[in-house]
């Protein structure tokens, strides 16, 4: 482990022990303690997983990965960890989280990812339905409430970042001395993991109610690591990945996975606040995104228009305005050529220059963003999944990309429609099933293998999937009307200082909107706007914001069939936040969570204007 100066780009380059691979036909594994010892035999990259701490980036080379999996695998074992048996894992993204993942595997065990940020009763729930037999927590801020809350069901396991290692050293220590007694044990494990077994527990961050444990075999992630390989193959470019969702995340941990068969550096950044520094910093030329980082993005680009002088200013909104409707296969004119030097080059700049592969997933991303950030030279590939799916369903890639769409089957994924219109899927992707749960596995997993995603969607001639909405999602009206509330909500949240916005409409009269602000976004508005005295709980109330957002409002409602219109909205005075039950750790919006929680202002919204009905 050793520090590493990304600053001056003080990399070494990977060295390769023998041919790389180039798409996932050439990959030679089939499960991921196999993926690992792959990696460690064919690069040699001192910089492999990096992670940021107080003193700056600290890398582990492959080998040191791979020395560190084996003597904690080893160390479990000798702790007693049987084959079969589930082990918890709450921890900041880092490579020390990898480690613990691939460890538990190789151990025989089931690794269960816990989000740190969920309510105490899904916490609990996790803990107990899992029947886990360690919890290894990884942050110390963390330990206190892991005990409150599964200290009486699990025996936990401090790791984490430098300083906080001391349990997790012991076990590695442990295994340092088995390994030196026993040769060979830790291949012995590695070769009894079979592609049917089970390799992790994820419960899914649901919108209602309680969350359902998602089994995945190791020949579902491993093959989505394969078929990602097809979809992206290398090209001899030195890439450098930058890892900003948490792994508990499955789309962020499937390709993490990638990344290492790959030989790619990964840096793990998990401040979102720090993007942008992270971007600048690192330079990456990979990234995974999910829709609300670059709606941040732009946003922050469109709030800095106005720190810029009168003619600096009208060229660059000139060129956004370009950017957001140039259809990304039309010839570059003259004048996008002139943007380009004055304008786009900079935005590319601000965002680490190297970028390109930005691959969304996660939700649904607009496409004009998407348009947006193509045109300024940030290349943008959507994806589609869910974590029933391991997670992806379908991707665009190099070569094979149509905006709007999120791209063709992944290469061993069937898709099909339904009459009803829902988007179904099969492959070796598939979930085995919900853990405990026959009946939910029941409704989602029909005889045939098919997994009924929920989605509604259509694939064109050339079998590219575009997403319509969701078969629960749609409003129906007391007027006998249907509301799509996905669109007009994403639309809501294009307001410069609103962060998520929820409507309302089934069995009511008219659309109503509840909106969290962007606190961030909220303090430059008024400063923008000569109010930056104010507090914030001021500012929300007053009716200057009010007056500003009806506008914005209007300006929506102008372009939407008339049954759409938003007659009425609440400006909420605090940010929505995992913590306080308003969104998912994934940062979706808990819908009924919401309702339930704001049930007196929505109800005034509708007694406002004479009654609910």
């Amino acid at each position: 482990m050793k520090k590493v100066n990304v600053h001056t780009h003080e990399r070494a380059e990977t060295r390769v022990r023998r041919a790389q691979s180039t798409d996932g036909d050439s990959l030679d594994f089939e499960t991921l303690p196999s993926l690992l010892n792959y990696a460690v035999s064919t690069y040699d990259n001192p910089n492999a997983l990096n992670y940021h701490a107080s003193h700056g980036w600290t890398a582990y080379s492959h080998r040191e990965l791979f020395d560190r999996v084996r003597k904690l695998a080893l160390g479990l074992v000798d702790r007693g960890v049987k084959r079969g048996q589930t082990i918890g894992l709450v921890a900041p993204s880092s490579p020390e989280w990898l480690i613990a993942d691939l460890a538990i595997q190789i151990a025989g065990a089931i690794t269960v990812p816990v989000f740190n940020k969920i309510s105490p009763e899904s916490f609990k729930h996790e803990i107990v339905d899992s029947g886990m037999r360690l919890l290894f927590v990884g942050d110390p801020e963390e330990m206190p409430k892991a005990h409150d809350l599964a200290g009486k069901h699990v025996e936990l396991v401090s790791f984490g970042y430098p300083g906080t290692h001391e349990a997790f050293d012991e076990l590695s220590e442990c295994g340092a001395l088995v390994n030196e007694r026993s040769h060979g044990l830790f291949e012995e494990l590695c070769d009894q993991i079979r592609p049917s077994d089970l390799a992790t527990i994820i419960y899914t961050s649901g919108s209602t109610g309680l969350p359902k444990g998602v089994e995945l075999t190791q020949q579902a992630i491993v093959s989505q690591v394969k078929d990602a390989a097809r979809r992206f193959p290398k090209d001899g470019y030195p890439d450098v990945c930058l890892s900003i969702l948490p792994l508990a995340h499955v789309f962020a941990r499937t390709v993490t996975y990638f990344h290492v068969a790959s030989g790619f550096p990964v840096y793990f950044g998990d401040d979102p606040k720090q993007v942008v520094s992270y971007l600048q910093e690192i330079r990456p030329s990979i990234m995974t995104v999910v829709p609300r980082v670059l709606e941040k993005i732009y946003g922050g680009v469109k709030e800095n228009l106005h720190e810029l002088p009168g003619v600096k200013r009208r060229i660059a909104e000139r060129a956004l305005r370009r950017a957001e409707h140039r259809d990304i296969d039309q010839a570059a004119r003259m004048i996008d050529r002139l943007y380009r030097r004055a304008v786009y080059a900079k935005l590319a700049d601000a965002v680490g220059g190297k970028l390109r592969y930005v691959i969304s997933g996660s939700s649904k991303l607009d496409p004009k963003l998407a348009q947006f950030f193509i045109n300024v030279g940030v290349p943008i590939y959507e994806g589609y999944g869910l974590t029933e799916a391991a997670p992806v369903i379908s991707a665009n890639g190099p070569g094979k990309r149509k905006l709007g769409t999120v791209g063709p089957a992944f290469d061993s994924v069937e898709i099909r429609i339904s009459e009803e219109g829902e988007i179904l899927a099969r492959g070796p992707n598939i979930m085995r099933g919900y853990h405990n749960n026959p009946q939910a596995t029941a409704q989602v997993i029909d005889s045939e293998r098919w997994l009924h995603t929920g989605d509604l969607g259509w694939l064109d001639d050339d079998r590219y999937l575009t997403i319509t909405g969701r078969r629960k999602e749609l409003f129906k009206k007391s007027t006998g009307e249907y509301v799509p509330p996905v669109p007009i909500e994403q639309e809501l949240e294009k307001i410069p200082f609103v962060d998520s916005a929820v409507i309302f409409a089934d069995n009511r009269v008219y659309v109503t909107a509840l909106l969290f602000p962007d606190l961030d976004s909220l303090a430059r508005y008024k400063r923008r706007h000569g109010l930056a005295d104010m507090s914030e709980r001021e500012f929300l109330a007053s009716e200057f914001l009010h007056t500003k957002t009806q506008e914005l409002i209007n300006a929506i409602n102008a372009h939407r069939h008339h049954c759409e219109w938003i007659e009425r909205f609440h400006i909420v005075d605090h940010q929505a936040s995992v913590e306080s039950g308003e969104l998912t750790p994934t940062l979706k919006v808990r819908r009924h969570h919401v309702e339930e929680a704001y049930h007196e202002i929505i109800e005034e919204m509708y007694a406002s204007i004479g009654g609910t009905k």
